[in-house]
């Protein structure tokens, strides 16, 4: 149907309409004619009647004239009004095949940004794990500097790796076991457990924040101790030098002790000169960590294995020896410890003094972090309050081997290591975390 149509049709409804008006006005007026003219002659009303009639049957022709453009204007509005429906419904057709269209080109970019993401992902993880395969093949030959120049070549990578994964991020890309972090000035070093890194391994931290090896912190064994089984080192800062504190292995007796070494310089090389163990006998030692008190008395923390237990002794003002008796501030009792407690490590503030420690299985999904409150460097130490401050969790599973440090005055952290979800259990490794300590509350909680 035309535009013009609906318009052509009401014309002729409105002319159907005043013609059935002049029509009615003629046959009213020949009414009236007829009877004003009553007395007139037979033939003359005769013919007034049938002038009449044919001004009726007018009336009627055009009432059907009017009729009929009435109804042809009604089915013109139904038939405009049923375009218009198909107009608007093609309009809003268009409209949403355009959404849908721009809708698919969005999800088509963001798959493309995002397979580009994955590749680059890739690419990462594959440089990552080439850089630890040759460091793995160096320790197989026993190249100590390959194997340290090949993490180094890598930890940018590494890093970014675990960057991509869910959960907080890992500090270092590699196996660091039991992390102590050591604050010179505006530097920072952190030690660990040995791996491929070394018999103490030692990162520095750079100024994009992350960390990079700098090798193997123990140049020289003492002559007692069996090589290549060295763990949980820490480090005492003292005027004119540093000194280690690590656990190893008696070479004679098969006992795992305490020994120290030293260095003039925060990464080594320390050297142990010692003829013995700071501390062993028969009841094992191990995780040593030194810590200094309210008092200015530099302490030594350490595990007793054999019965359980942390203990802790006054060393002297150059941290070489010990100046007075065993304190023992801690052993496990509560059932998450599952009879084992271990990894001391202590926080003094103005507020009081504070000793994190590590309990359960450290191969297990059950280790976690407990903290006491202590009357002071030498204890005694409340009991009451040792519940876990922080457990598996996905994805950090295992956390433990905690250490407190300070990278400014008054900023509490934690390093601590962790497996993450799902490689959990040796040989996987223990990733370097780093938790603040939050002491608003009055007790020391972990946000990460």
């Amino acid at each position: 149907m035309s535009a013009a149509a609906p318009q052509m049709r009401e014309r002729e409804y409105m002319v159907g309409r005043r013609a059935v008006l002049i029509a009615g006005l003629v046959a009213l007026l020949a009414v009236g004619v007829t009877v004003w003219n009553v007395n007139t002659s037979w033939d003359d009303r005769t013919r007034a009647v049938d002038a009449l009639r044919a001004a009726q049957r007018r009336v009627a022709d055009a009432r059907s004239l009017f009729d009929a453009a009435r109804d042809r204007l009604r089915q013109d509005h139904i038939e405009g009004r049923r375009v218009r429906a198909e107009r608007d419904g093609a309009q809003l057709s268009v409209t949403l095949r355009e959404t849908q269209l721009h809708a698919t080109e969005t999800d088509r970019d963001q798959s493309s940004k995002l397979r580009d993401a994955k590749n680059a992902e890739v690419a990462i993880v594959r440089q990552c794990l080439g850089g630890a395969g040759k460091a793995l093949d160096a320790v197989q030959r026993f190249d100590t500097a390959a194997t340290i120049a090949a993490l180094q070549s890598v930890d940018a990578a590494c890093r970014a790796a675990q960057a991509g994964e869910s959960g907080p991020a890992a500090q270092y890309g590699f196996d660091f076991p039991d992390p102590f972090v050591l604050t010179v000035g505006a530097n920072e070093y952190a030690f660990a457990t040995n791996a491929t890194g070394g018999n103490i391994q030692v990162l520095m931290r750079q100024a994009d924040g992350g960390w990079t090896t700098r090798g193997d912190a123990l140049g020289h064994f003492p002559v007692w101790a069996g090589t290549g089984r060295t763990w949980a080192p820490s480090v005492l800062a003292r005027p004119g030098g540093f000194v280690m504190y690590y656990a190893v292995r008696d070479a004679l007796n098969g006992h795992e002790c305490v020994s120290r070494a030293i260095a003039t310089a925060p990464t080594g090389p320390y050297v142990d000169t010692s003829g013995g163990p700071l501390q062993c006998g028969e009841n094992d030692a191990i995780d040593p960590e030194p810590v200094v008190g309210a008092d200015g008395v530099p302490v030594l923390l350490w595990v007793r294995a054999h019965p359980n237990a942390i203990m802790a002794r006054a060393l002297s003002a150059d941290g070489l020896s010990f100046t007075g008796p065993e304190h023992e501030l801690l052993h496990a009792t509560a059932g998450w410890e599952a009879n084992n407690v271990e990894a001391p490590s202590m926080m003094v503030t103005a507020q009081g003094t504070w000793m994190f420690f590590s309990a359960n299985d450290w191969n297990s999904r059950h280790y976690a972090i407990g903290v006491v409150h202590c009357a002071s460097a030498l204890g005694p130490c409340d009991r009451s309050a040792a519940a876990p401050v922080m457990s598996s969790r996905d994805p950090i599973i295992s956390p433990g081997g905690g250490s407190v440090f300070q990278p400014t005055p008054g900023d509490y952290r934690l390093a601590f290591h962790a497996y993450h979800e799902p490689n959990v259990g040796y040989p996987a490794s223990r990733l370097f975390y780093v938790a603040r300590i939050d002491l608003s509350s009055g007790r020391p909680v972990l946000v990460e």
